[in-house]
């Protein structure tokens, strides 16, 4: 299968990472399939897959697209992708398709209406003009109804493990301990972006997916990984958390600006 090569005319290019079936992809230059978890399916999508080069492909039942993530950041080059994004097959990047501009994340069941409301030239250029001025965009954070009473840590705590998050937290203690006080500080609070979705410039990637490995690989030489399907993609479920900290830490001490987008959920 051919690899990207970026349209010249495209300052960002966003990897949508496809997983379990075939699934149309949007009609527009800058979105370009991934096959997640190639080495480890029996399918084949015609797309490009994560599993050549330097490539964690087969971890992706535990990592899920974060093996899109290593696999772009490991075989591609700040030349090739000066701006690169992360979103799914079936949730994009949108602008607010509401007067109010309050929602944070719109279903649509027909996938032609989707594509057509999503990617639109305004859609491109606020994305464009936003990276050009030096910030990242992420997912507007997400309270769920349960975070009235729940922070952050507790939600992760009730649907997922205590042992995951703990093994984490001494991971930053002993890696990176000067991001201790944005993951706390994360994990009392009551909001979160989620999807591990991210556009962004190559060298904030560089950066944060360095800090992002480093203590997945860390949490990973001691966590028994549950075999609960629900539970398996724990470095997927740890990363959102990791993510929230990173951007958290670099908007307080450096002064990141974030610029924050609705999501369009497809059917």
């Amino acid at each position: 299968m051919k690899k990207f090569e970026r349209n010249e005319k495209d300052i960002f290019t966003i990897f949508s990472a496809f997983f379990y079936k075939d699934y149309p992809i949007p009609p527009v230059s800058y979105i370009h399939p991934i096959h997640a978890g190639k080495a480890i399916s029996d399918l084949d999508l015609g797309i490009e897959g994560d599993d050549t080069g330097d490539n964690i492909s087969a971890w992706n039942k535990n990592f899920s697209e974060l093996t899109v993530a290593y696999y772009i950041w490991k075989n591609y080059t700040a030349e090739q992708l000066p701006y690169w994004g992360l979103c799914h097959y079936r949730r994009y990047f949108s602008n607010h398709l509401h007067w109010t501009s309050i929602k944070k994340e719109y279903p649509i069941k027909d996938r032609h209406e989707a594509f057509k409301k999503t990617f639109t030239n305004k859609l491109y250029k606020e994305i464009e003009d936003n990276l050009l001025a030096g910030k990242v965009i992420s997912p507007i954070p997400y309270r769920f109804i349960k975070l009235k009473k729940w922070s952050v840590k507790k939600q992760y705590f009730k649907d997922h493990d205590e042992a995951s998050w703990n093994l984490t937290e001494a991971a930053l203690q002993k890696l990176y301990p000067q991001y201790l006080s944005s993951f706390h500080e994360m994990g009392n609070g009551l909001t979160c972006s989620w999807y591990n979705m991210l556009i962004a410039s190559w060298s904030f990637w560089d950066g944060y997916l360095t800090f992002l490995f480093d203590i997945l690989l860390e949490v990973k030489k001691d966590l028994v990984i549950s075999e609960d399907p629900l539970q398996m993609r724990i470095f997927g479920n740890l990363s959102e958390r990791l993510l929230n900290t990173y951007l958290r830490h670099h908007k307080k001490n450096e002064n990141l600006q974030v610029h924050y987008l609705p999501i369009v959920k497809l059917s």
